[in-house]
């Protein structure tokens, strides 16, 4: 069955013509008589006649249509020579905020912006930085100019589009498809280990993101890989997390929010203020390093004696400290009780204050004194 045309040609050529030169017009005229007419040459013969049927390809060419102009007026770049300068100037730039892996390459093959030998010799690159500079160089010897930019369009990253046309200059038509500022990724970088060490991805907030567009498959089980320390999740997501858009970003945080994670949302807050993170008053602040160190020498005694499984975690259901994945997670069946403790005791020290205390209380409602009070040792130690 014959696929559906490749829109990006159509609207990458457009957009390299500067509207002020009137051969725009000519362009959009042509885009508007020959794809209705592609594609009702395209539509396979096969397809159902019927009223409901011939009401859908209605449908599919509305939205195509639609989409292609949105596309068209998106990606308004001057001229070839202008895209060039642009990508040339800003290479540093771009290099730290375009996302390199996760789907950008694929879509370059498919496009004939790419070969599979160039495509080996970015891989081979060994930081995200080292791929993105390797593939703008190849980009600009190869004049696939056109191709770059509807990859971009087509694996979400507007931001990186937007800095291209701005030339690194913000202008509001841009909204929230920015990329951070170089303070934000900065103080994000000095923060990593902080952050990482509060930051939960898994159990709901990979799901949610991947819901809500933020991340797309191939980050999501990639962030996934179960053969990876939780620590390392979260410095893998903090690593893809720099690249995002603003608007990402602050659904990031959204998300954050609803996961009992208002914690770390708050300490990237800070960040996005361009302020080094440090506690102040408030309960919704991550656990002081004096704390984490004393349950963590307090470990294989925490570990051989709480009692996880006889009703500690349907009251830390009920009072919304841990969600229903963590449950789930916790509750598996085949694990003894001796790795749920453990488990359990990876997902506490990453808690909030206000999560800590409520798990404190929990512990007493369930009978178990005895751990409620030597957490609360470590508080005050």
């Amino acid at each position: 069955m014959p696929s559906v045309i490749d829109l990006d040609a159509l609207y990458t050529t457009h957009a390299l013509f500067d509207e002020s030169n009137g051969r725009t017009e000519v362009l959009e005229l042509l885009f508007f008589i020959l794809v209705p007419l592609t594609y009702h040459l395209m539509i396979p013969l096969h397809f159902d006649q019927s009223l409901e049927g011939r009401s859908v390809v209605r449908k599919k060419k509305r939205r195509i249509l639609y989409e292609g102009h949105r596309k068209l007026r998106l990606l308004h770049v001057q001229n070839r020579n202008d895209i060039s300068s642009k990508i040339k100037d800003q290479r540093g730039k771009l290099a730290e905020i375009m996302e390199p892996d996760f789907g950008l390459l694929p879509k370059l093959i498919s496009s004939g912006g790419l070969n599979l030998n160039e495509k080996e010799k970015i891989e081979a690159e060994a930081t995200r930085s080292g791929r993105s500079k390797r593939l703008l160089d190849l980009i600009l010897a190869n004049g696939k100019h056109h191709e770059f930019i509807a990859a971009l369009w087509d694996s979400g990253q507007i931001h990186v589009i937007n800095w291209i046309r701005g030339n690194g200059v913000y202008s509001p038509e841009y909204g929230d498809d920015w990329p951070l500022e170089d303070r934000e990724i900065k103080v994000i970088d000095r923060n990593f280990d902080k952050l990482s060490s509060n930051l939960v991805t898994a159990h709901g907030l990979l799901e949610k993101l991947f819901s809500n567009c933020i991340i797309n498959y191939e980050q999501m089980e990639f962030l996934k890989n179960e053969t990876k320390h939780s620590f390392k999740h979260s410095e893998d997501f903090l690593s893809i997390l720099r690249r995002f858009s603003r608007g990402y970003f602050l659904l990031t945080l959204e998300c954050l929010r609803e996961l009992n994670q208002d914690h770390v949302a708050r300490m990237m807050e800070k960040l996005e203020e361009g302020e080094d993170y440090s506690p102040d008053n408030g309960s919704d602040l991550p656990l002081e390093r004096r704390q984490i160190e004393f349950m963590d020498r307090k470990y294989d005694w925490l570990i051989h004696n709480i009692d996880v499984a006889h009703g500690l975690l349907d009251k830390l259901l009920s009072k919304n400290v841990i969600n229903f994945q963590m449950m789930e997670f916790l509750n598996i069946e085949t694990k003894t009780s001796f790795k749920r403790n453990e488990d359990f005791l990876g997902i506490l020290r990453r808690f909030s204050h206000n999560s800590f205390s409520l798990t404190v209380k929990c512990l007493r409602e369930s009978n178990q004194d005895h751990i409620a009070e030597l957490l609360e040792k470590g508080g005050r130690s």
